[in-house]
């Protein structure tokens, strides 16, 4: 964790929370963009303490209302709305953020610094970020927001089971998302998809790496492509984003193994890269609709 960023204990601090856990992606160019879920049950927080200046932003999803809070930039009270579930806040970190809380809350925070906002408007085109368009105080109705934001809870909740991968791609989605919707200018339209040999290669590093520790950055870098780049062509190419795909993967080597092996399912979930059985079992579930050994003994009768 760098020392200036505003995420993870760095950002938790001055809510007074003594845990305030983060995921980080370091696959833009090596610059870090991050995630922290910040929970409170209790009300009456009071005011937060500064965060130090830096040349970033804060794109929170209030995953809880907040109907009870104030707001304070360059020292100055602003207008601020009672948030609703499900709804995005943002915080310009150059101007003295400060809150005063008086609610519960639960939060997800992505800290944006301009360089990674910088990096993905180049990657996709458009002019660098003067300013993020957005009125502070402002409780938004973002539905890409909502839903990257919500896809990480799990993460949260199982942070064993959050593969690196995964959590570089929704990072990755959130920024650009947020360049193309809140910065200077339309993104250009996409490109094509990878070539034969670039995606025979993508597919064959996914698979060696059936855990998902593998950077989209290292992907990109080997097919000799963008991230962003990279990320557009291989959705384009097989119509799901790498870690969705990798995900198909894993279940159909764990079928191949249900149904030719005698291994028992917690191996198999070892051996297909999953955390643990149980973590198989979900994945399964949702893909294939019955759990690893109903499925096992329905392919044996």
């Amino acid at each position: 964790m760098s020392k200036m960023g505003a995420y993870g204990r760095g950002l938790g601090d001055h809510f007074r929370l003594n845990d305030a856990p983060a995921l980080i992606s370091k696959s833009l160019r090596k610059t870090e963009l991050a995630v922290t879920q910040l929970k409170r049950d209790a009300p009456d927080l009071g005011m937060t303490t500064p965060i130090p200046i830096e040349d970033a932003y804060l794109v929170a999803l209030q995953v809880r209302e907040v109907p009870d809070h104030g707001l304070w930039l360059d020292d100055k009270q602003v207008a601020a709305d009672p948030i609703s579930a499900c709804t995005t806040t943002m915080y310009d970190l150059r101007r003295n953020p400060i809150a005063l809380v008086r609610s519960p809350f639960h939060s997800l925070h992505f800290y944006l610094p301009r360089r990674a906002l910088n990096l993905s408007a180049d990657e996709q085109g458009l002019r660098p970020i003067d300013e993020l368009h957005y009125r502070p105080g402002r409780a938004l109705a973002d539905s890409v927001v909502t839903h990257l934001g919500l896809a990480l809870l799990p993460a949260f909740e199982n942070p064993d089971q959050a593969s690196l991968l995964f959590v570089d791609y929704v990072t990755m989605a959130l920024c650009a998302h947020v360049v193309d919707r809140y910065g200077n200018g339309p993104a250009k339209s996409v490109r094509g998809g990878l070539t034969p040999r670039q995606e025979r290669l993508a597919k064959e590093l996914l698979i060696a790496n059936l855990d998902g520790e593998v950077c989209l950055s290292d992907l990109a870098r080997d097919c000799g492509l963008s991230v962003s780049h990279f990320i557009r062509a291989f959705r384009k190419s097989t119509g799901l984003p790498p870690h969705r795909w990798l995900l198909h993967q894993r279940v159909a080597k764990a079928k191949g193994l249900l149904q030719s092996s005698s291994l028992s399912i917690s191996e198999i979930a070892l051996a297909c890269g999953f955390v643990d059985q149980s973590h198989l079992s979900r994945v399964f579930v949702q893909m294939v609709g019955a759990s690893p050994g109903v499925w096992r003994r329905t392919r044996a009768l």
